[in-house]
């Protein structure tokens, strides 16, 4: 059975239905927690989100013109994967992590399934079966790092600076203006040292995910 990379027509259906998803988890992103630049599952949405407009233009192109120059642009290539790497993360944190979790009945409100569920899902999904095989590079698994810890960089930087302005710790009433999830919150309970630490693990996680893809993506070359 060919996959949709092999199928112009499948291919255009299936990240069309992607971009419809991925128009609606942005709007839903800006109807949720403020401030909204303040999550990680935001950046990773409207990452995710860019990239499927891109990979959207790009396969209208193919089909239209047999044009595949987008899709096989490495730069673009090389941020589709990252992107991918990204929005796994914010599955796998929403799904068993964060207090709406999976099986409790906060998850499935609308905003929450169309961002933490069906973009992350239909986006792996377009990478497993849409992507040319063999088209990603080894060092595409260290590359997808750097978002995140530019982002984690940033809030600790930020919340950090503001905890020692404001002489030791941040006010409870102004918590949810700097700490996006609670295990970030060094005045409830946890250290920076114990933050730091798990945003190590779960670099390492996201190394590994990044790792599964791309041998996902070797792996169905070979006949």
């Amino acid at each position: 059975m060919k996959c949709l990379y092999e199928k112009t027509a499948g291919r255009l259906v299936y990240r069309s239905i992607l971009l419809t998803v991925a128009v609606i988890a942005v709007v839903w992103s800006f109807l949720g927690y403020k401030p909204v630049m303040l999550y990680f599952t935001n950046w990773s949405v409207w990452f995710a989100a860019a990239m499927t407009i891109l990979t959207y233009a790009g396969t209208v192109m193919s089909t239209a013109k047999g044009n595949e120059a987008v899709l096989d642009n490495k730069a673009f290539r090389l941020l589709k994967f990252c992107a991918e790497v990204m929005i796994f993360a914010t599955f796998v944190v929403s799904s068993f992590v964060l207090p709406d979790k999976l099986w409790t009945a906060g998850f499935w409100a609308p905003g929450s399934i169309f961002k933490h569920l069906l973009l992350p899902i239909l986006y792996i999904g377009d990478g497993i079966l849409c992507d040319k095989r063999n088209s990603y590079k080894v060092h595409y698994i260290f590359a997808a790092l750097a978002a995140p810890v530019i982002y984690w960089t940033a809030v600790i930087t930020r919340f950090v600076t503001y905890r020692n302005s404001m002489g030791g710790a941040i006010p409870e009433d102004q918590w949810s203006n700097y700490y996006p999830y609670g295990f970030t919150n060094i005045d409830n309970g946890h250290t920076l040292t114990f933050l730091i630490l798990l945003l190590a693990g779960i670099a390492v996680g996201l190394a590994i995910t990044g790792t599964v893809f791309y041998l996902l993506n070797k792996k169905k070359s070979e006949k």
